[in-house]
């Protein structure tokens, strides 16, 4: 079962016999869903940018694929899951609960469900005990020898977006709540006065009449028969309202969140018109700051001396824009005619599988680049 049904059972009770092929319901209020949809947009923009990004491995200032390094953080962290469900669960944690613990265990990584922070040690680094991973919780200790933490800031902005929506929630309530009222289908039936007061009568309008209305409201085709002393008339005292102002109240909502995770609005609502704008800006403002985040703790746990030496980690996140081949060409011909790049490490940042040949990984210069002191001589003659 997914992060989002298990969160919504948490919060909310079920009815429904556990084990059994019934349908188990679930009591939401409605405006809940669109703060957790929105939530659940932003995160998944960032996991899914995340995901895409390569872990560079470095050793000895030289980026290799080839390590157990390379292979946990780039494909699969453990035996479940492939790198993308990891770093999806990572980020969701840390966006919804501040902070994510990532523990060793036998040469695996793992992004734990709960943990608790047993020591505080501003020096020595924190000890953090009863940590749980989907239903195995760990009977050791970890410290930063043998775990990660990521955290962007103090600031849980999933906190805040709850405050926010406390009286957000209440607001889109009563809009929605509004529009069901106003549109609904009302009508006043007109009763004789000498029935008022009448046993019989109050005994036949329950059992009769109420459900001859009921019956003729709730259905798509009905007639109504109307006796002598009865007249139905549609009640037109009520102003049917359009679902703009309810509509504008989501709209505000997500545009808030989007806010909150510096995410362009057209992102969050799908409606992108300047793809390369909008894709820049969500990845300097958006992306860039978890991808920071993640280079940073990863290097941290590999210690000064480590970094050094060269050996570390960097998050690339060029490679999450899609690039057409056809244009970007002429680029890649300025890359590798500029001798920025080589043939190997321009098909490598298209997503293509380098050629390992020795004229592939030599750098190329047309003869149109040369030295500035050679062509000051040059003119000098």
């Amino acid at each position: 079962m997914s992060w989002f049904s298990n969160f919504l059972e948490r919060l909310f009770p079920t009815r429904g016999k556990f084990g059994s092929t019934d349908a188990v319901i679930i009591d939401i209020p409605a405006e809940l869903y669109y703060k957790e949809l929105a939530i659940y947009t932003a995160s998944s923009l960032i996991g899914n940018a995340i995901s895409r990004s390569e872990i560079k491995v470095f050793q000895n200032g030289e980026p290799v694929k080839r390590s157990e390094d390379y292979f946990l953080l780039n494909v699969s962290p453990n035996r479940n899951e492939t790198s993308s469900v990891f770093w999806h669960k990572v980020i969701n944690k840390t966006i919804r609960e501040g902070k994510s613990l990532v523990v060793e265990a036998a040469g695996a990584l793992y992004c734990a469900d709960s943990f608790a922070v047993e020591r505080e040690q501003p020096i020595l680094g924190n000890v953090y005990s009863s940590v749980v991973v989907g239903n195995l919780t760990f009977d050791k200790k970890f410290t930063p020898d043998n775990s990660y933490l990521f955290c962007l800031d103090n600031i849980n902005v999933k906190t805040i977006i709850d405050g926010m929506y406390d009286e957000y929630g209440k607001i889109m309530s009563a809009a929605a709540k509004a529009f069901k009222y106003t549109n609904g289908r009302k009508y006043k039936i007109h009763i004789d006065g000498v029935k008022s007061g009448d046993e019989e009568f109050e005994k036949e309008f329950e059992t009769i009449i109420s459900e001859q209305l009921k019956n003729y409201i709730s259905s798509e085709n009905a007639v109504y028969p109307e006796f002598d002393g009865y007249s139905l008339e549609a009640d037109k005292g009520v102003t049917p309202r359009s679902s703009d102002d309810f509509i504008k109240l989501k709209e505000n909502l997500f545009n808030t969140v989007a806010a909150a995770f510096h995410i362009p609005q057209s992102m969050m609502t799908g409606n992108i018109t300047n793809m390369n704008e909008i894709v820049g800006a969500f990845l300097s403002f958006g992306v860039d700051p978890y991808a920071d985040m993640i280079t940073e703790v990863l290097n941290k746990r590999g210690g000064v001396e480590n970094y050094i030496k060269g050996n570390m980690y960097m998050v690339d996140t060029s490679k999450i824009h899609h690039r057409d081949l056809f244009n970007v060409a002429v680029g890649v011909s300025n890359l590798i005619s500029s001798s920025v790049m080589c043939v190997d490490e321009v098909r490598e940042e298209l997503g293509m599988a380098p050629l390992n040949t020795e004229w592939s990984r030599k750098h190329f210069i047309t003869k149109n680049f040369e030295e500035i002191t050679k062509f000051l001589k040059g003119g000098e003659e």
